[in-house]
């Protein structure tokens, strides 16, 4: 009875020093966790991109093939994003997600099998199926810890995962190739091999450390779980949320639909990032160590460019605006990289092109996940997330089939910013819509 007494008193004081002490231990029992989980899956994700520098010419692939090679993991992504979604909802954060990494750690160690294009395909398709959920699913695990005013922060914070994960493999990855013919392996079976295994030790690590909901929380005290209950309750009184209405009706609303969109334009980006960039970069002649040095330049830049914008994002409490810039700032990033005559430039359209996609990521996120009850939350941020991947499975075909056809990858690059265009546009309509409501 004392302990629900002084929960009351708590939340009825607001005390600053008990919401910072909460919030803090929050982000320190989850954010290292998820952070190290997303940057050994964009680690596994990407190392296609470096691997293409020997293991296209030993299966035989052309722009295309590649293309497809990367596509594929999304499409299967997509296909069973939505179903994971709702089995975390179901079952919780700690069985899917180490479930996921479990799986994407075994498809990345498969992948050192391969033995031309189609097992290829079969197994990156498998990557994408064990994969699929992750990122909606860590995005929905915040939205039940972090209350509104944290979640660009805190998403962004997440979301760092992402460049640093491309700048290390970016140094890591050049080294690994070159230990091509060890033991009589290829050097691109060894990048498979050794970064297969991290995540299946992470994700048994999580079985016995992930917590699903702060009511279950132990290493909260009862005051700390009673204030961040109420935090989240008021916000999703707040914010307007959609409120729950069954799968069905839910995924089918027009807002949904319409962030679901946005999430495409975001994917074409996120997608043309990395794939392309070291074959591009191995075209100034440069050895694959060096490779690996000059494509980290792009993503520290986006790394820096996400800090400062999810900053101040939260600092003045604004979202749909940043989301707008950056989306433009990715759309003219891939602009300058398509009309690019020089390395120089090249390199500098993909620094502006990671500074837009990066802070799109973190700040466009933190609107789905508002204006979503936590009864509609699992189902629509899961097609949100679908049709996102959608997109990173149709661009990278797209853009290799431009590359084998014109020889120059202006055409797919062009493709890409006019994604996220419309993308901005469609943010704008968003905006409108809410405001009406």
């Amino acid at each position: 009875m004392a302990e629900v007494t002084m929960a009351k008193a708590a939340i009825r004081s607001a005390d600053p020093a008990l919401e910072s002490t909460t919030i803090r231990k929050v982000a320190g029992r989850l954010m290292w966790f998820v952070m190290a989980l997303y940057f050994l899956a964009i680690l596994d994700r990407g190392n296609i991109s470096f691997a293409a520098l020997q293991m296209n010419k030993d299966l035989g692939l052309n722009a295309e093939m590649f293309g497809i090679a990367v596509g594929i993991m999304y499409f299967t992504y997509s296909i069973f994003e939505i179903p994971s979604n709702l089995v975390l909802s179901r079952y919780g954060a700690r069985a899917t997600l180490t479930r996921i990494a479990i799986l994407w750690g075994i498809a990345t160690v498969l992948m050192a099998f391969t033995q031309g294009p189609f097992s290829l395909y079969i197994f990156r398709g498998f990557l994408g199926f064990a994969e699929s959920g992750l990122f909606p699913g860590v995005m929905l695990l915040l939205s039940l810890w972090f209350p509104f005013r944290y979640r660009a922060r805190y998403n962004a914070m997440f979301n760092y995962a992402v460049p640093i994960s491309y700048i290390f493999a970016s140094l890591l990855s050049g080294a690994i190739l070159e230990l091509n013919g060890t033991f009589g392996i290829a050097g691109w079976k060894w990048l498979f091999l050794l970064e297969g295994l991290p995540p299946i030790m992470l994700g048994l690590i999580g079985i016995f450390y992930l917590t699903d909901r702060p009511q279950q929380a132990s290493w909260l005290s009862t005051e700390e779980k009673a204030w961040l209950t109420n935090a989240l309750d008021r916000d999703a009184r707040a914010t307007g949320v959609v409120h729950g209405e069954g799968v069905l009706k839910t995924i089918t609303k027009p807002m949904v639909l319409l962030f679901g969109f946005c999430n495409f334009g975001l994917f074409c980006g996120l997608a043309s990032l990395f794939p392309w960039l070291p074959q591009i970069i191995k075209t100034f002649g440069l050895p694959a160590s060096q490779v690996g040095l000059v494509t980290a330049i792009p993503p520290i830049a986006g790394l820096i460019g996400m800090i400062a914008l999810s900053r101040h994002s939260d600092r003045v409490g604004e979202r749909f605006h940043y989301a707008v810039a950056t989306f433009v700032i990715a759309a003219s990033g891939f602009a300058i990289a398509a009309f690019a005559a020089t390395p120089v430039m090249i390199i500098v359209g993909f620094m502006v092109a990671n500074v837009g996609v990066y802070g799109t990521q973190a700040v466009f996120w933190t609107i789905p996940q508002s204006y979503m009850s936590r009864q509609s939350a699992p189902g629509a941020i899961g097609l949100v997330g679908t049709i996102g991947s959608i997109g990173g499975a149709v661009i990278p075909v797209i853009v290799g089939r431009a590359k084998d056809a014109s020889g120059s990858f202006t055409v797919g690059f062009l493709v890409v910013a006019g994604a996220l265009l419309f993308a901005a546009v469609l943010v704008l309509i968003a905006r409108a819509k809410l405001v009406k409501a």
